[in-house]
């Protein structure tokens, strides 16, 4: 068990150091990090927190296509406010290992920074969306739209924290669309 934790350790870039000298920069790294949300957690808590939100956040977010069928039918809020809640639980469930303002800043990195800003403005436009009277016809279609585009945003803003993710995926597309012109 602690050779995982150790690999997920490495691979958030928690780098803990050992001397009483470093052990303030170590608290200074520690609150960075973890942004001083609760600091009395362990790392392995933290770890327990990251996974349980995660999969409770994709969890409710696959749940929610068993409301799909209402969404088709013309009533898009079931559907779209549980794959809403449950991204943004998702999303959310990082800030136990690094923290807001580190997450902040890894979202805002260059790479991936049109990504987030497109993700998390169709996850707060939907929830508005949702709650704004108006044409029903309207609201499902902007509300399909919206999710389409957040469906779209959010694998897209995953694959850049995989390495390789997004390059992987373009040579599957591109390797695809030439088989298809082959044919």
């Amino acid at each position: 068990m602690s050779g995982l934790l150790n690999s997920i350790k490495e691979a958030t870039g928690y780098t803990p150091t050992t001397s009483d000298e470093e052990g303030n920069v170590e608290q200074l790294e520690e609150q960075d990090t973890c942004g001083g949300i609760c600091p009395e957690l362990t790392y392995q808590q933290r770890i327990i927190g990251f996974g349980t939100c995660f999969l409770l956040g994709y969890l409710i977010t696959f749940a929610s296509f068993h409301r799909l069928i209402e969404m088709i039918e013309g009533n898009p809020v079931p559907f779209a406010t549980m794959y809403t809640v449950g991204n943004i639980l998702a999303l959310l469930s990082s800030m136990f290992l690094c923290g807001p303002a580190k997450q902040l800043r890894l979202m805002m990195d260059e790479k991936r920074k049109l990504t987030a800003m497109v993700y998390v403005s169709c996850l707060l436009t939907t929830i508005i969306v949702l709650c704004i009277p108006m044409i029903h016809i309207l609201k499902l279609l902007i509300v399909f739209i919206l999710v389409i585009v957040q469906c779209c945003a959010g694998v897209w803003y995953n694959l850049s924290y995989i390495p390789f993710g997004r390059r992987t995926v373009i040579r599957m597309i591109k390797g695809a669309s030439l088989e298809d012109n082959s044919s």
